[in-house]
């Protein structure tokens, strides 16, 4: 495991638009991170993966306005 695969969570709180409260119920919902000493740390893809996918029911309006505006 090497140091810089991780960012830690102060450095994830500076650089990203979240809030410390944000970061511990995404690990509660299954935000891979690891504890390197004092620290909680995060790799930079699954921050990605997890914030970045789209939220479902966002995706299930947007295919309904579709499906409206097509009928």
């Amino acid at each position: 495991m090497k140091l810089t695969e991780y960012i830690r969570e102060i450095d994830v709180l500076s650089e990203w638009p979240l809030s410390k409260a944000t970061l511990i119920r995404a690990r509660k919902k299954g935000l891979p991170f690891v504890r390197l000493g004092a620290y909680v740390c995060y790799r930079p893809q699954d921050l990605e993966a997890h914030f970045c996918r789209p939220r479902s029911w966002k995706a299930e309006d947007a295919k309904r306005k579709e499906h409206d505006r097509d009928a």
